[in-house]
């Protein structure tokens, strides 16, 4: 069909001719007009069977850029760079420098799942997203963003206090790495109602997992393996 008027601006390589002849009938209008012919080259396939040889990315295979993820997501009111389609798209053709170039969007995931729900092919987008984010983590095209850090810090602190979460070890070390102040005001406001309500000794001596030392070793050991598909 012929490239709307509207669009003609906005489309790279266009040509138009005087005249054009197809099967000897002379064409005119807005038929005449072309795109030209565009071969897209350096880009590296292996970003692409890599994610798809993950758990969380084995769907990636499934998308045919319809946009239907896109067009529903959450995250797009708050970040217009936030794109589940172009996210797989650019992991498709294996453009790491433009994956490099969204490093402040591609975590912003919040899980919502409205795209994976609404995908027609059954792509679990949102698990995709994340595949995408951690094989740009894994290979050092972006940094750490503030989600993986937490997470990091909260596994850390559930490890290192047997099985169960320290409030007063994952708040020193959320304030160390700069989420949170611990000024004198935030502990005193934290701990009146701390001590009025009695949890004040739950804080300072958190329960652990009964036999924790066997579980801590299966756990560090699964954390080691990379888990696959089949």
């Amino acid at each position: 069909m012929p490239i709307p008027e509207l669009e003609k601006p906005i489309i790279k390589g266009v040509i138009e001719k005087e005249k054009v002849v197809v099967d000897g009938i002379e064409l005119d209008g807005t038929w005449n007009a072309f795109l030209v012919e565009r071969t897209q080259t350096g880009y590296d396939p292996s970003v692409w069977d890599e994610i798809a040889n993950t758990l969380e990315g084995v769907t990636i295979s499934a998308c045919w850029q319809c946009g239907t993820c896109t067009s529903g997501c959450t995250m797009r009111e708050y970040d217009p760079n936030f794109g589940p389609r172009k996210f797989i798209d650019l992991a498709r053709k294996g453009d790491k420098q433009a994956l490099a170039e969204l490093q402040d969007s591609l975590w912003r995931c919040v899980s919502c799942q409205k795209c994976t729900h609404r995908c027609p092919k059954g792509v679990m987008v949102e698990e995709v997203v994340h595949a995408i984010h951690n094989y740009a983590l894994k290979h050092g095209l972006v940094k750490k963003d503030p989600g993986t850090v937490f997470d990091e810090l909260f596994l850390d602190t559930v490890m290192k206090n047997g099985g169960r979460i320290s409030e007063l070890l994952l708040g020193s070390a959320s304030a160390k790495a700069g989420f949170v102040t611990m000024s004198l005001r935030d502990l005193i406001t934290m701990s009146v109602p701390l001590i009025k309500s009695g949890l004040i000794k739950d804080l300072l001596k958190p329960n652990k997992v009964k036999n924790w030392d066997r579980i801590k070793s299966v756990l560090e050991e699964a954390m080691k393996e990379e888990v696959r598909p089949e």
